[in-house]
């Protein structure tokens, strides 16, 4: 790892989460500049005030809670590195963060030694995938015509993140504001959603969700 002095942000909204974080980031890199912010917004400012050597970023974390956000912080900066730290089930959202642009998606209930390994990787230049996100990178890559890949798995990044919001109980109007779109682009998203996954109500797309594991209450 290069020795010059890094500037890292940690993006959670849970104090305890970024104390931990920090911690072992000084373990790994006992002069490194740590910034910490609760919310997407801050992150953003910090992101326009500063060139940072990586973002580890909760992707459920307030004002953001979206995968564009990557597009955005990009944006800001271009090239930044961005490691994804989240209680979501990676086997369920890494891939679709790594294909937008994370450098790493790292599940919270990993060991203290993935975390640091995942933040060597990142800011080596490389790419952190843990054991199950490359089974199961290697699963759809084997699986690619298998009439038992998992359905969801066609819908979009927009598509699903309006899927999941609708399994919440969220409206149209509701998804517009939080997505930032219109409430028609936000119904042409349901139809599609409904068309993909040959459902004709909400029942019916909660019941496909649950039929592949795919709910995320608890989170």
């Amino acid at each position: 790892m290069n020795n010059s002095p890094k500037h890292i942000l940690i993006a959670d909204d849970h104090d305890v989460v970024r104390y931990g974080v920090m911690l072992l980031i000084k373990e790994l890199l006992p002069w490194a500049q740590v910034s910490q912010v609760g919310s997407f917004t801050d992150a953003l400012d910090v992101v326009e005030k500063n060139e940072l050597d990586l973002v580890v970023l909760d992707i459920n974390i307030p004002g953001g809670n979206n995968i564009q956000m990557l597009e955005i912080l990009e944006k800001k900066q271009k090239g930044i590195k961005v490691l994804i730290f989240s209680a979501y089930d990676e086997s369920l959202y890494a891939l679709r963060y790594l294909q937008a642009g994370a450098k790493g998606y790292l599940y919270k209930q990993n060991s203290n030694s993935d975390v640091k390994l995942a933040l060597q990787s990142v800011l080596n230049g490389g790419t952190y995938m843990s054991k199950t996100v490359k089974d199961s990178l290697i699963n759809n890559l084997l699986n690619n015509n298998n009439e038992d890949q998992n359905p969801i798995d066609i819908l979009s990044n927009r598509e699903f993140e309006v899927a999941q919001m609708l399994i919440y109980g969220h409206g149209i109007t509701e998804i517009s504001s939080a997505l930032k779109l219109q409430m028609s682009t936000v119904s042409t998203y349901k139809n599609r959603i409904f068309e993909k996954l040959n459902v004709d109500n909400i029942v019916q797309l909660i019941d496909k969700f649950r039929l592949w594991n795919i709910t995320e209450a608890n989170n």
